[in-house]
Order: structure tokens, then C-alpha cells, then sequence
């Protein structure tokens, strides 16, 4: 224990002597750091966001008959799947095209025929609203999306003509506005209570969906296996097959980022070394005195090994702290982004604390390789030669 207190001690003494180049080294690696760590926090928060916002507006599993165009008897079909008991809630829909008419201009919309109770529960309905609301009573009434309404300038209290089919066309009320975040979503939906969709789209006592929500949204395919089981004459889609490509892209591209940012780190990788070996050629004498008075070749190594080391966990931890506040500051004052160019207002962050451990053991493992080189040169000095030299 005495003599690796010594032989830390000699190295941090040595990094004390060299104390310019030791913090430049320290900063390289805590640069590389902070910057990997913030770039893993934007992708994680990139992702989640995502996520949130195709599972906001959109079932975690969505169920369509396979033989017709409607479900007929759905409630029936909605207490068998209820008794799975991965599935939270399961809501009724009516998913159809139309054209709305303000009176100026057409536009065209998917509208979404919903029993707003049950809707609320299958998927947060009411969380997305930001005025007014869908009326399980009133038939005609519309909630639209917040873009649609801006594009058209509608308010709530307008009327509007829903158009269907030739001639077919029904008068509306906008009882309501609602956000998803989501522009795309924003800019083309519209929700009508699910009898006056049944009727414009003459599927009485039918609906053309089910919407499922699950307790854990990523049990999505699974949950789909046992639905077949017990109704298989559905066709059953869930939210992670849908947006299979989507997400394995996402998680391609943080590999990608993780390694491309990781080059920072070995550049300072070999900052250390340069340092290290600079030590090492102008304490020739002082190594091969060491040796000449009993010091081992392990004893040598580990005088390097500690530099590297001091080197390494200082700059990771000022890394970490570094990425931390970068990111805690990020996220409170975030970079907003024009929506109708980004599905994103902003660039979220998400912190978490296995990318700050996986950082920080490749960090320290990088580090740890840039002491190895110039341990390995000290060691193979000859004490007798060296000082025979220089005496």
C-alpha cells in the first residue's frame, strides 16, 4: 500500500511540474466529454419526443376487420380484448376522408369519428386540447387542429361545411381546437362525435377501428400475438411495426454519433500520450536513478498509468459536470425550431445516467490506453547505460 501511495505521488508531482500541459490535457478530455454526453442527451430527447408524439394522437394498437370495411357489434369484441390484461383501455373509431368548406377556401382532412369519454382514455384526448371541446352530446361539432384552424382562420363558435361525397354535405359547428405538437397532425385532423360519423359515413352501429392503449406502450407486439389469438379475423398493427424503419434508424444514429463523437476524446487520447512521452524523455535520468536504487519495472509502469489515470478521472468528471449543466441548460432554455420545417419546436434534452457511465467508462478506457505507450518506453530504459550516458 506504501509503495503505490509513493508511486502516485511521484506522478502527480510530475503533472505539477507540467501543469500548463496537464490542464490542456484535462480540458481536451473533459471537451470531449461534455460534448459526447450533450450529444447523447439532444438524440435522447429527440426520441422521446418523437415517440410521445406518434403515441399522443395515434393508438399503441390499431384493429381493423379483415373480411369487411366496419366491426359490427365492436362492444362485444371490445369486453373480449378487455380481459388481456397488458391492454389499459380500448376506444371505438371511425377514420374517414372529407373536404371542409369555410366558405372561401376547401382543404382536405382526415376526420376521426370518436366517443370522446372513451377516446380520452384510450389515448389523452383531452390533454391535446387546447380550447374548447368535443360534446359527447352535441352531434354537430368538429375539433380541429390548431394549424388547420390558423391556415383557414377559424375560431371556435364557426361553422363549417364537412363534405363527404357528391352533394353530401353537413354543417358544423367548431366546438373546439386541439395541439398535438405534431405538424403534420395539426394541419390535416379533424375529430366529430362518433353517431354523427356513423351517420355522414353510413356505418350505423358500426365502427371501422378499435383503438387500443396499453399500461407499457412497448409491449405493442406481443400484446398483438395474444389479440390475434382471440379475435383472429382482425387485422392487428401496432405501433412499433409501423414505425419499425423509424426507430431503428434513431437507434443507428446515436451508435453513429456516440462513435463519431468519440474521436474528440481520442484526440485527446493522444494529447496524453504526447504529454506522458515528453515526461518520460526528460526524466530519463530520474527513471533510471529509480531503477538503480531498487524501483521495478511494475513500480515504473505504474508511475505513467497513475498520470494517465489522474488525467483521465479529472477530465471525465469536469466532462460529466460540463455535459450536465450544458444540458440542464439547454433544457430550460431550449433552441426553438420553426414547426412547419421540424416535427420538433424545439431540441428537447433527455439526461440519462447510463449514457454518463457508458461515456465515462470509454472515456477512462481511451485514457487508460494513452499511459500504456509511454509506461512501456519507461520500462524499457537500461539504468546502468542511462546514467553511465549523462554522468
Amino acid at each position: 500500500m506504501q509503495t503505490k501511495n509513493v508511486e502516485l505521488f511521484i506522478a502527480v508531482k510530475q503533472l505539477r511540474a507540467k501543469w500548463k500541459q496537464s490542464i490542456l490535457a484535462v480540458l481536451s478530455v473533459a471537451v470531449g466529454v461534455t460534448i459526447l454526453i450533450c450529444a447523447l442527451s439532444l438524440t435522447n430527447g429527440f426520441e422521446k419526443d418523437l415517440v410521445n408524439k406518434i403515441l399522443g394522437t395515434n393508438p399503441h394498437i390499431s384493429l381493423e376487420s379483415a373480411l369487411s370495411d366496419r366491426i359490427l357489434n365492436y362492444n362485444n369484441f371490445t369486453k373480449k380484448l378487455e380481459k388481456i390484461p397488458e391492454i389499459k383501455a380500448i376506444s371505438p373509431i371511425i377514420k374517414g376522408q372529407a373536404l371542409i368548406n369555410n366558405g372561401i377556401e376547401v382543404k382536405g382532412i382526415l376526420v376521426y369519428g370518436i366517443d370522446p369519454e372513451r377516446e380520452n382514455k384510450a389515448s389523452n384526448f383531452n390533454k391535446y386540447v387546447i380550447e374548447g371541446g368535443l360534446s359527447s352530446t352535441e352531434r354537430s361539432s368538429i375539433v380541429l387542429g390548431s394549424e388547420l384552424a390558423k391556415k383557414m382562420a377559424l375560431t371556435v363558435g364557426d361553422y363549417v361545411q364537412l363534405v363527404t361525397g357528391i352533394g353530401v354535405m353537413t354543417p358544423l359547428k367548431i366546438t373546439g381546437l386541439f395541439q398535438a405538437n405534431f405538424y403534420e397532425i395539426d394541419v390535416r385532423v379533424g375529430y366529430i362525435n362518433i353517431a354523427e360519423a356513423q351517420r355522414i359515413y353510413n356505418l350505423p352501429n358500426a365502427v371501422n377501428a378499435l383503438s387500443v392503449k396499453l399500461y407499457d406502450p412497448f409491449q405493442a407486439d406481443s400484446v398483438s400475438e395474444k389479440i390475434l389469438e382471440i379475435v383472429p379475423a382482425f387485422n392487428v398493427r401496432s405501433w412499433l411495426r409501423d414505425n419499425k424503419g423509424l426507430l431503428a434508424a434513431m437507434a443507428t444514429e446515436k451508435k453513429v454519433i456516440f462513435l463519431v463523437m468519440m474521436f474528440i476524446i481520442i484526440v485527446a487520447m493522444l494529447g496524453i500520450a504526447n504529454l506522458l512521452v515528453m515526461i518520460v524523455l526528460e526524466k530519463t535520468m530520474e527513471i533510471s536513478i529509480l531503477r538503480a536504487i531498487g524501483a521495478s519495472k511494475r513500480n515504473i509502469s505504474l508511475i505513467f498509468l497513475f498520470q494517465g489515470i489522474v488525467i483521465g478521472l479529472t477530465g471525465i468528471i469536469s466532462g460529466c459536470l460540463g455535459g450536465y449543466f450544458v444540458s440542464l441548460m439547454l433544457s430550460k432554455y431550449p433552441i426553438t425550431l420553426p414547426s412547419e420545417v421540424y416535427i420538433i419546436g424545439n431540441l428537447p434534452i433527455n439526461m440519462q445516467l447510463k449514457d454518463f457511465i457508458f461515456v465515462s467508462l470509454s472515456a477512462f478506457i481511451v485514457c487508460l490506453f494513452a499511459s500504456i505507450v509511454p509506461a512501456r518506453r519507461a520500462v524499457k530504459l537500461k539504468p546502468i547505460e542511462t546514467i553511465r550516458r549523462n554522468s
